[in-house]
């Protein structure tokens, strides 16, 4: 049903500008008013959100905060410290450190150029230069944007609107004496200001002046010519539908949350490209050893293959076939030592593309050299202390809250729609009219002449199904966001525990490779001890040595694989955790408005 039960506007016998001043003073107290449906100060949700929380890290809590520490169980060598030494300097990361590596011509055809690059400055020009995280920095923007569009409804309006009208038309006669004939000159000008307040409803301030000059022959008017004007000050306010400022600024907080999901968003999105950064980098390191030791191991081929040459033309020992697996050795490992270059200048236009650097661009053959070396320091952790710093340091955590708010708001909407409207409005008019216009402003001050008015409009749908099905809908909506919540929560605890096997796995990796690469290069060494004390070496000799050689250079790719997996696998447990920022040393701060 709908009623309008707004009465007619009335003179009072004497008017007061006191009305005005109480009428103004209604608009600015009704903002601070409140919802007439209280939802609370949300501490059930919050309850709710911690208890989920709570629950996931309750078995990891109850065993304690014993600090683990990536650690590895190969048994000793055996071998004394001096023929370790000389082994390590023969074989292992630590002997190439001096060797330069060899690469074939660019795709210019001319000989590639090579640039230094330390992991801190690739991740500084990351940060600075990438796409992604440039394209990202225009999020919060634009959000932010649209939080001062929206809280510019609130705004004060100024409008104004004016006419004029030359009207000279027929009209019925009434009397002997009518002319006939409707003759004047009308001018309006109508101009005020207006907003919306943050109660739901709207102040507006409007004066309208009105100039009419009688020309009707005949018929006397006075006076003439005639100014007529009204200052109007009326307020429109909800009081059940819409009412408060919970409905008001509901835009104005959902666009407040967008932009702080845009911030979130922003680092998780740092958080992101600085792993990969990192992640890129030792995977340029490892590229960069592959060849190195590619490289190395064709060299001793060749060695191998050319001794064999030489005793097929001398002592006629070697057999056709035995030189043939001798060359077959060698240009496989001359294609090992191809596809190693092709990786290694993939990995750097990789690194390139992340850092996005004006001065070594993607499009340039300017080949990166990584310059720092792998971390062999072992990591010191409570699982606790790790999944404790990741639920409070992850974007998803506080966007997953973000959401939960906004559904929080929207049920709170879908709440207040289901009551009926009743709007009031309260309106005082002050008038004059005169026939010059001085006189006319100057007697409206004194409020000889104002019109009150009172009006209430009610409406409510019968059986209200609309208003219901919405606000179950609502309610909906915000069950789903904690269970996405928990789900989150989960997802990151799964993410961290991940990122944490990966780091105790490829830490005892590093020493279990260590101890198979010094077992490969003892078996070379010996034989190679062993060669040196024979007078004839036969084909048989020589092809052990190619074997062994092959079998050091896949011990060393393992324990250089196993040196940058480490690397790589810290650089995904902190981007896990929502502590790659702080790792390297880069601040985060969102400038305040």
């Amino acid at each position: 049903p709908r009623a309008n039960l707004t009465p007619r506007m009335t003179p009072p016998s004497s008017g007061q500008p006191a009305a005005i001043l109480l009428l103004l003073a209604a608009g600015l107290l009704l903002p601070a008013c409140a919802s007439p449906l209280q939802t609370g100060d949300g501490a059930e949700l919050r309850s709710s959100i911690l208890t989920a929380q709570q629950r996931e890290l309750a078995i990891v809590q109850e065993r304690g905060n014993t600090r683990q520490r990536a650690a590895a169980s190969s048994e000793p060598s055996g071998l004394p410290a001096s023929v370790l030494g000389t082994l390590d300097t023969t074989s292992g990361p630590a002997s190439y450190t001096s060797t330069p590596v060899r690469v074939g011509a660019s795709l210019f055809g001319e000989a590639t150029p090579t640039a230094d690059l330390s992991l801190s400055r690739s991740l500084i020009t990351t940060v600075s230069n990438n796409l992604t995280i440039q394209f990202g920095r225009l999020a919060p923007a634009i959000s932010e944007a649209r939080l001062t569009a929206t809280e510019a409804a609130f705004d004060w309006t100024l409008f104004a609107t004016t006419s004029y009208a030359y009207i000279d038309q027929p009209r019925t006669r009434t009397s002997v004496f009518n002319p006939g004939v409707d003759q004047r000159q009308d001018g309006t000008l109508s101009a005020g200001i207006r907003r919306r307040l943050v109660s739901g409803g709207g102040l507006t301030l409007q004066q309208e002046l009105q100039r009419s000059d009688d020309d009707t022959p005949n018929q006397t008017t006075l006076p003439n010519p005639s100014n007529s004007l009204r200052f109007t000050a009326q307020l429109d306010q909800p009081l059940l539908r819409n009412f408060g400022s919970d409905a008001a600024l509901a835009e104005v907080r959902l666009a407040a949350n967008a932009e702080r999901d845009a911030i979130q968003q922003l680092k998780a999105t740092l958080v992101q490209q600085v792993a990969e950064a990192e992640a890129a980098y030792w995977q340029l390191v490892r590229a960069h050893g592959e060849l190195k030791i590619a490289q190395r191991l064709l060299d001793r081929g060749v060695e191998v293959r050319d001794t064999l040459r030489k005793r097929q033309g001398s002592a006629q020992d070697v057999r056709a076939s035995q030189f043939s697996d001798a060359v077959a050795t060698v240009e496989s490992r001359r294609a090992d030592v191809i596809r190693a270059e092709a990786t290694l200048r993939q990995s750097s236009d990789r690194v390139k593309q992340l850092m996005n650097d004006p001065q070594a661009g993607l499009a340039t053959e300017i080949l990166l050299v990584p310059t720092d070396a792998p971390l062999t320091a072992p990591l010191t952790f409570t699982l606790a202390d790790v999944l404790t710093t990741a639920l409070a340091n992850r974007a998803e955590v506080q966007r997953a809250l973000l959401a939960i708010n906004d559904s929080a708001i929207r049920q709170q909407l879908a709440d207040n729609a289901r009551l009926p409207q009743l709007d009031m409005r309260l309106q005082v008019q002050v008038s004059e009219l005169r026939d010059n216009l001085d006189t006319t402003y100057g007697r409206l001050i004194d409020a000889n002449f104002v019109n009150y008015l009172v009006g209430l409009n009610y409406e409510q749908p019968i059986g209200n199904r609309g208003p219901e099905a919405a606000f179950r809908g609502r309610m909906l909506e915000n069950l789903q966001a904690q269970l996405t919540y928990r789900e989150v929560v989960q997802r990151i605890i799964l993410d961290v525990k991940t990122a944490l096997r990966s780091v105790t796995t490829s830490y005892a990796l590093i020493e279990q490779t260590r101890a198979s690469r010094i077992a490969a290069a003892e078996n070379l060494r010996t034989l190679e001890v062993e060669e040196k004390t024979i007078q004839a070496l036969s084909p048989e000799f020589l092809d052990l040595k190619l074997r062994r050689q092959q079998a050091l250079a896949g011990a060393e790719l393992a324990e250089l694989a196993a040196l940058t997996e480490y690397n790589a696998s810290l650089a995904r447990l902190h981007a896990a955790m929502g502590t790659a920022l702080q790792r390297n040393g880069i601040r985060f701060e969102v400038e305040s408005q």
